[in-house]
């Protein structure tokens, strides 16, 4: 009965690690093809202003804004930013009536 047990969990680890790297492999050429096919103008790896370690999200933002300095103003007015709702609430939602308005 053991014998029974170790085979199909032999069998099931296998087969997880089968599929884990056939998985993983797809992201890699995925990923890699998106790079390739990318349709930015930069290529942020040869700027020596992010080739540092930064220590929280906001310095990472700060460094971004350097160049990208009118995101913050183009984020504040799309609809990711300014959507509002009384669907199925008695309270109004949307990023200006929520705590967490990220």
């Amino acid at each position: 009965m053991r014998k029974k047990y170790f085979v199909f969990g032999l069998f099931f680890v296998l087969m997880f690690g089968f599929l884990l790297s056939v998985a993983t492999a797809a992201l890699k050429k995925e990923a890699s093809e998106a790079a390739a096919g990318s349709k930015t103008t930069a290529d942020h790896s040869r700027f020596a202003e992010l080739d540092k370690p930064f220590a929280s999200g906001p310095e990472v933002t700060r460094a971004c804004l350097k160049c990208h300095n009118q995101a913050a103003g183009q984020v504040h007015r799309s609809i990711h930013w300014t959507w509002e709702s009384n669907e199925g609430s008695e309270k109004p939602l949307g990023k200006a009536h929520v705590v967490n308005n990220y």
